[in-house]
């Protein structure tokens, strides 16, 4: 287990909004994993490396997200993302989305649990070290 909190700054655009002007909560997750993805790369973790060798997958297995105020178009948004390992298969990621300028309001949280796998078996294999070391850096 860590505690190690991340946070990403995203740009709502135009694309994230429905017809009332508001971000579509489908869109909320895509957003947090979009954060999920920079901090693979800050971190330096080469995700393409690992998919082009075919040694691992890592699916989401559920992910939930909380509505709580509404988001419109041109907000800026600081994504906090907590990664957890509840095991040597899993990873467990909370997000807190908030405003820039008011980051004590929470606007969104959600989840997402990853399992690592071998994409030719499907079975649950463990993280690559590398991997765990990446997210677990404070």
């Amino acid at each position: 287990m860590i505690d190690d909190v991340m946070i990403v700054p995203y740009r709502v655009r135009l694309a994230d909004t429905d017809a009332a002007g508001v971000v579509y909560f489908a869109h909320l997750l895509r957003m947090c994993h979009t954060a999920y993805e920079e901090v693979l790369i800050q971190r330096g973790i080469d995700l393409q490396k690992y998919l082009q060798e075919g040694t691992i997958a890592i699916p989401i297995i559920h992910g939930e997200i909380d509505c709580l105020r509404p988001i419109f178009w041109g907000d800026l948004l600081l994504i906090a993302l907590t990664p957890q390992f509840l095991s040597d298969t899993e990873l467990l990621i909370s997000y807190q989305l908030t405003s820039e300028t008011a980051s004590k309001t929470i606007l969104a949280q959600g989840k997402t649990q990853h399992v690592c796998i071998n994409p030719k078996t499907r079975r649950r294999i463990a993280f690559p070290q590398e991997f765990r070391s990446s997210l677990e850096q404070e």
